[in-house]
């Protein structure tokens, strides 16, 4: 892994992460509903995984690039239904939603983080696709399979 892969999505996990949690505690603390601030929750832990993966990125840790993978996976879809939705990003994303019910297309851009849940609000289908998210997930699963596999000289592993 390049220097600058590291540090491009090592910085967008760990700001994204420490922005999201800034903002969300800020929602906890803030008079509103309890069940709101219950939904909240999971978010939160989201975004404290966010700043956990982009440290262990930055550092070069063992795994960091799986733990990556499944964190900017988890900003992948965009759902909304009357139901319920869901909505993640983290450090950057670029939206494109399709709404089937009036045949429309959109799209938005964000460099920060957000979150959006709905549950029983009647909102319209809407389906998407974080195209960022989309890409660093290719990217770190092209990094994982074409990382050279010699073993580390400073690691002594035990053989039982």
């Amino acid at each position: 892994m390049r220097h600058w892969q590291r540090r491009l999505l090592g910085i967008l996990a760990l700001g994204g992460g420490f922005t999201g949690l800034a903002v969300g505690l800020s929602l906890l603390v803030a008079p509103g509903a309890i069940l709101s601030k219950v939904l909240s929750v999971p978010f939160l832990a989201l975004f404290a995984w966010g700043v956990v993966c982009g440290l262990w990125l930055l550092e070069g840790r063992d795994g960091a690039l799986r733990q990556n993978f499944y964190f900017w996976l988890a900003q992948v879809p965009f759902l909304m239904s009357p139901v319920a939705g869901y909505s993640f990003s983290s450090g950057a994303s670029l939206h494109f939603k399709y709404q089937p019910s009036i045949s429309t297309w959109d799209f938005f851009a964000r460099f920060g983080s957000q979150f959006e849940y709905s549950l029983l609000q009647g909102k319209p289908f809407i389906v998407g696709i974080n195209v960022v998210a989309v890409a660093a997930c290719c990217l770190l699963v092209y990094l994982r399979r074409t990382r050279s596999v010699d073993p580390d000289p400073t690691r002594e592993d035990v053989v039982a």
